[in-house]
């Protein structure tokens, strides 16, 4: 079963250089398939996953308790896929090392896991799709970079497991937004797992329990 692990980008339809981008291509008679408010960065493409590995487990120490890297964004490209399709893409011409950080923990844990998986990592956020017999690569990008992007920061919120082809979220990771929520949330998850662990040890040495 193929699936991948993906960071969902807060992405506005209605931002400036993104109308301007929707527009040229439209005034150039190009066709294209816009993501359509689906917007988010494949950490990791797993091709196969044994039947012994649970990935959520494999992933925790990656995401779990995690603070949300942040990432500015200021670049528009296209690349080409195997498959013969232009991506018109958002990325970042200076990701910050938290951000490559969580990228390089996350596709070690799926390396050391024995999982499948593709061993090529593009910071990417596809934007639309092109046939590739409609326009050379070159000439797309030659439109592409008319377009004058501004940069813009965020913090990521949220990471997700989906399987593929059919996009079913399996897990969810939510991060958070400083180091001191993060600590808190994590120790009140052991002082809860203290709690059920105390109450079941009461529950079963304590004769009053049964009566």
């Amino acid at each position: 079963m193929s699936n991948y692990v993906e960071v969902e980008i807060p992405v506005s339809q209605d931002a400036e250089w993104f109308r301007c981008l929707r527009k040229k291509m439209s005034e150039r008679g190009i066709d294209v398939k816009w993501q359509n408010g689906y917007f988010h960065i494949t950490l990791v493409f797993i091709m196969n996953v044994p039947d012994d590995v649970f990935i959520y487990s494999i992933l925790y120490k990656s995401l779990e308790y995690k603070v949300g890297p942040m990432l500015s964004l200021d670049k528009l490209d296209a690349f080409t896929t195997s498959s013969g399709q232009h991506v018109i893409y958002l990325t970042s011409s200076n990701p910050s090392k938290d951000f490559i950080d969580m990228v390089d923990s996350v596709r070690e844990a799926i390396n050391s896991s024995g999982c499948d998986y593709s061993p090529e990592f593009i910071l990417h956020v596809t934007l639309g799709r092109v046939a590739s017999d409609q326009y050379s690569l070159e000439e797309l990008k030659e439109i592409i970079h008319e377009v004058e992007m501004p940069s813009f920061t965020i913090q990521l919120k949220t990471a997700r497991h989906l399987r593929y082809p059919d996009h079913r979220v399996m897990d969810t990771w939510t991060f958070f937004q400083d180091e001191k929520s993060a600590k808190e949330a994590y120790e009140e998850r052991v002082r809860r797992a203290f709690r059920n662990a105390f109450g079941n040890i009461q529950l079963y040495t304590d004769p009053d329990k049964f009566e």
